[in-house]
C-alpha cells in the first residue's frame, strides 16, 4: 500500500500503537511525518541510508510509530551504528502488540546484533570523591555506569573527564565490531592559577621600574633646566625692576616668564622625585618573591620635598 509506513517487503501492515514514552509531550504532525517517512523510504530503497536516517528520525519525532523505528534501526545497521540499531529494534519490539507478526522479526534482529555489539567500559581511577565527571562523547557516565561494559557504536569515541581545579582530560578510543574494551581515566593536571599582578612576575617590575626611572630622570632634567632659566629671569627682573617697579617691557616679560617657570619647576621636581623613587623601588624589588604591600607617597614641607617608600615582603 503506497504511502503507508511499512518496513520493507517483510511487513504487510502498520501498527500505530504507541507507548506514552514514545509519544512524549511533543505535538504531533502526522501529515508532515508521512511525507518525511516517504522521503526516507525512497532514499533507503536507493541504498542511501545515510540520507534516509534524518528523514526517518524527524518523522518519528513528529508522529512516533513502531514501523518508523524499525526503518531507523534497519538504516543504522547498514551504516554500522550497531548499538543504536540494537536499541531501536528493542524499542520497536516493545511498542508492538505481542500478537504482531513483526515482534518475532524484531526479536531476531536484537539477538543477532547482541553478538556483534561493541562494548566499552570506562572506569574513573581517581577523583570521584572530589567531584570528577566522566563523559563518553556527549553522554555523562554516572558512578553506576562506570566500569560496566556498555554497548556503543563501532568507531571513535571521546572520553572526557572534568573536575573543578583541574584541566579537562580527553582520550579518544577506537572500538571495532564485536570488540570489548576497558579503559581507566583520571582527571587532568591541576590547573596553575594565573600569577597575581605584581606578586609572581619580576619582569613587569623591571619594566615598570625602568619606565618610572626614565620619567623621574626626565622630570629632574626639566626641573634643572627650568631652574637655570628661572635664575636668568630673576636677574633680568632685578636689573629692570628696581624696588619691584618695572619700567621696561623686558622686565615685565621676565616677570611673567618667571611665574610660568616657577610652576613648571615645582611640578618637574615633584614628578622627577616621585618617578625616580618609585622606579628605584621596583628595580630593587624585582628579584624578590612573595607577597608584598607597598606605599609610595611624596612628603611636602614648607621648604622641602621628599619621597618615601614602605614595603613588606
Amino acid at each position: 500500500m503506497p504511502g503507508s509506513r511499512w518496513i520493507g517487503v517483510s511487513f504487510s501492515f502498520l501498527v500505530w500503537g504507541l507507548t506514552p514514552e514514545l509519544a512524549g509531550a511533543q505535538a504531533r504532525d502526522p501529515a508532515a511525518a508521512e511525507v518525511l517517512f516517504r522521503r526516507g523510504r525512497q532514499a533507503m530503497e536507493g541504498q542511501r541510508c545515510t540520507e534516509a536516517l534524518p528523514s526517518f528520525v524527524e518523522s518519528q519525532r513528529l508522529d512516533p510509530a513502531a514501523g518508523t523505528l524499525m526503518n531507523i534501526a534497519t538504516c543504522e545497521e547498514r551504516v554500522g551504528r550497531l548499538a543504536s540499531a540494537w536499541q531501536h529494534w528493542r524499542e520497536a519490539m516493545d511498542a508492538l502488540p505481542p500478537t504482531d507478526d513483526r515482534v518475532a522479526f524484531a526479536r531476531n534482529r536484537v539477538q543477532a546484533l547482541e553478538q556483534k555489539l561493541p562494548r566499552l567500559a570506562v572506569s574513573l581511577a581517581t577523583g570521584r570523591d572530589r567531584g570528577a565527571r566522566v563523559f563518553r562523547d556527549e553522554v555523562e557516565l554516572g558512578p553506576a555506569s562506570q566500569g560496566v561494559p556498555l554497548p556503543v557504536d563501532a568507531g571513535r569515541h571521546t572520553i572526557t573527564v572534568r573536575m573543578p581545579g583541574h584541566r579537562v582530560e580527553q582520550i579518544v578510543v577506537q572500538v571495532g565490531e564485536g570488540e570489548q574494551k576497558r579503559i581507566a581515566v583520571q582527571p587532568g593536571a591541576v590547573e596553575t592559577p594565573p600569577p597575581e599582578l605584581g606578586m609572581q612576575s619580576s619582569s613587569w617590575r623591571r619594566t615598570l621600574g625602568w619606565t618610572m626611572t626614565g620619567v623621574g630622570v626626565a622630570g629632574l632634567g626639566t626641573a634643572a633646566v627650568s631652574g637655570v632659566m628661572l635664575l636668568d629671569d630673576k636677574r633680568t627682573v632685578e636689573t629692570n625692576c628696581p624696588d619691584k617697579n618695572c619700567t621696561s617691557q623686558e622686565g615685565l616679560d621676565a616677570a611673567a616668564s618667571g611665574r610660568t617657570l616657577t610652576t613648571v619647576n615645582t611640578v618637574s621636581w615633584i614628578a622627577g622625585g616621585v618617578g625616580l623613587g618609585v622606579g628605584l623601588y621596583f628595580l630593587l624589588s624585582a628579584g624578590r618573591s612573595g607577597k608584598s604591600t607597598t606605599a609610595v607617597a611624596p612628603s611636602f614641607g614648607r621648604d622641602e620635598f621628599a619621597v618615601w617608600c614602605k614595603g613588606s615582603f
